[in-house]
């Protein structure tokens, strides 16, 4: 049945999909940083610092450990950002909802209320009928 409220419930129906969308690509985006970290420091746990050998050797090894660090730093700080959005959307995704179960609520309403209508406007019609018939007016 079509009421005025079709399109408006229609629109917010979008908006909530959009925004859980948008929610799983973060988390999606969340757990891939958290696996890149992850391997990170296995990567950062696998070196080991040779007893014996040249200094250049052992200073290579502490730089590139301390590359590996500064890039599980930026990954976490990314998942912060994420985690930030994630809490955003999170609230937006909370009015989204509100806003469109108070639509379907109106639409459902304005539903039962043309459904009584047609109900009264057919008892009038059946009332109307039986009185013609019963003045004979109708064979």
């Amino acid at each position: 049945m079509k009421t005025k409220f079709d399109s408006v419930v229609k629109v917010k129906k979008q908006k909530v999909d959009t925004i859980e969308r948008n929610l799983q690509k973060i988390n999606a985006s969340i757990n891939e940083l958290n696996n890149k970290i992850e391997e990170l420091n296995k990567t950062l746990l696998s070196f080991s610092i040779p007893k014996e050998g040249s200094f250049a050797l052992i200073n290579q090894i502490k730089h590139q450990q301390h590359i590996l660090r500064e890039e599980i730093e930026n990954l976490k700080n990314q998942i912060q950002v994420l985690e930030g959005r994630k809490k955003e959307l999170l609230e937006e995704l909370k009015t989204a909802n509100i806003d469109y179960e108070k639509m379907k609520y109106l639409q459902a309403e304005e539903i039962k209320k043309i459904i009584k209508e047609k109900r009264l406007k057919e008892a009038r019609d059946m009332d109307e009928i039986a009185i013609l018939l019963k003045n004979g007016k109708i064979k």
